[in-house]
């Protein structure tokens, strides 16, 4: 495992973020409704390998329930000021407890290079088929 030390915001900058995160483990795109929409492209972090620098008081909230479950599995967070959405964050036991789905167009220290080389997988949740 090599972690990583990254840095990252929103356009606006007015949240930042670090974070260790591990790229040889590669990063996801998936095909929900809501990651479609957004053509969301993540790597994670585990909790205590992340740290909101500034701008908690700047950012807003999304949940939402896929149909057929009981909750919603993430909570999207995104800038107020320039509407990026920064992250996500979950607790769920097989990613080892409370994570962080870190949007990777948002950070500031990796190269188009580090992002490209690193292992692409594609999720197919809107089928619930996270393999």
């Amino acid at each position: 495992m090599s972690l990583k030390h990254v840095l990252g915001s929103c356009h606006c900058g007015a949240v930042q973020y670090e974070a260790d995160v591990d790229l040889s483990k590669g990063t996801i795109r998936c095909n929900c409704s809501i990651c479609t929409k957004a053509r969301a492209w993540f790597t994670f972090a585990g909790g205590e390998q992340f740290h909101l620098i500034a701008g908690e008081s700047n950012m807003s909230s999304y949940q939402w329930t896929p149909p057929g479950r009981p909750s919603p599995g993430l909570i999207y967070r995104f800038c107020k000021t320039c509407g990026v959405r920064i992250y996500a964050t979950g607790d769920a036991e097989f990613m080892g407890g409370k994570f962080y789905a870190l949007a990777v167009a948002t950070f500031d220290n990796v190269s188009t290079d580090e992002l490209t080389a690193a292992p692409l997988r594609f999720i197919d949740n809107r089928h619930d088929r996270f393999d």
